[in-house]
């Protein structure tokens, strides 16, 4: 099976609370790409990056067995994030931002699986349109929306957009936070923006993350289990570990609810690593043993 992810590449200046400073590779297109390989896809990356980009990532990632539509830098340097951890929340600081995707590099790509996860508006959305449109029955579209409701004032800070209105129509699945939710929903929150999201944009499944508690509405069926709290350095790419590993599942398993069991035993498996950045992705056997867990303590409900 084949798995594309569509974002671009970014370097991760992740500073702890203890004021710690690590350099990681970063950003959805590795976070995801390293999952997919895990769950043994072919994977390959639509990104951009720029000329400073490190050639020993790159390196990495061929190792790891993922492909890039393209290995020449682009003129804009790559994206890259400061990330300050503090204890009850996280600073997001964008220092730069490398080009965005064109619609001919992907029209003529099959695939499995589409992962459209911006990390700040590099995937266009008439790009997400037309995978859409194109969609072959057994195709897969998993949207992470955090770089089309993420704003950037003149020092760079990140916040969520209050609003957004785009056409995010009929993707298979679609992961989001708490401020993602309100974000489409017109402040709504919990199992009621959820179910908004679900009817007014026909999306089959909803996954969402909040604090402890992971949840999964398909249709009128809310799933949803409260992860143990573990004590870990790094935060980082923990959304995309989680809606990247409920996308294979599906794909691989066809049941929607082992699906979100791999998706909750992920978030454990990699806060279980102890490790920052991109090291955090779990082994597959890690998700699928934490998955067995979940599978026998998750809630169940008809809203």
């Amino acid at each position: 099976m084949k798995a594309t992810i569509l974002s671009n590449l970014v370097i991760d200046e992740i500073i702890s609370a203890d004021l710690n400073s690590t350099q990681s590779l970063g950003g959805p297109a590795a976070y995801c790409g390293i999952t997919a390989r895990k769950f043994g896809f072919d994977t390959t990356l639509f990104t951009h990056f720029g000329k400073d980009f490190n050639s020993e990532y790159l390196e990495y990632l061929k190792k790891e067995g993922i492909s890039l539509n393209a290995s020449n830098p682009q003129n804009p340097p790559t994206t890259r994030f400061i990330l300050r951890n503090f204890e009850n929340y996280r600073e997001l600081i964008l220092k730069s931002k490398c080009s965005i995707l064109d619609f001919d590099e992907i029209k003529n790509m099959k695939s499995d699986c589409w992962i459209i996860s911006p990390v700040i508006d590099e995937v266009p959305i008439d790009i997400m349109c037309y995978l859409v449109s194109a969609r072959k029955e057994n195709e897969f579209i998993l949207l992470d929306p955090q770089g089309y409701t993420r704003a950037v004032d003149s020092k760079g800070r990140i916040s969520i957009r209050k609003d957004i209105d785009i056409p995010i129509n009929n993707v298979n699945g679609i992961k989001l936070d708490d401020q993602e939710i309100s974000c489409f929903t017109n402040g709504l929150q919990g199992i009621d923006g959820m179910k908004k999201i679900h009817s007014k944009y026909k999306i089959d499944y909803v996954l969402h993350t909040q604090d402890q508690v992971i949840h999964l509405l398909e249709g009128e069926k809310h799933y949803w289990s409260k992860l143990p709290k573990i004590d870990a350095p790094d935060s980082t790419g923990l959304g995309d570990i989680i809606g990247s590993s409920f996308a294979f599942t599906m794909l691989k398993e066809k049941d929607s609810v082992w699906a979100f069991c791999f998706a909750a035993g992920s978030l454990t498996a990699a806060l279980q690593t102890k490790e920052v950045g991109i090291k955090k992705v779990p082994s597959k056997q890690a998700i699928e043993e934490n998955a067995s867990y979940y599978y026998n303590i998750m809630n169940f409900e008809i809203v």
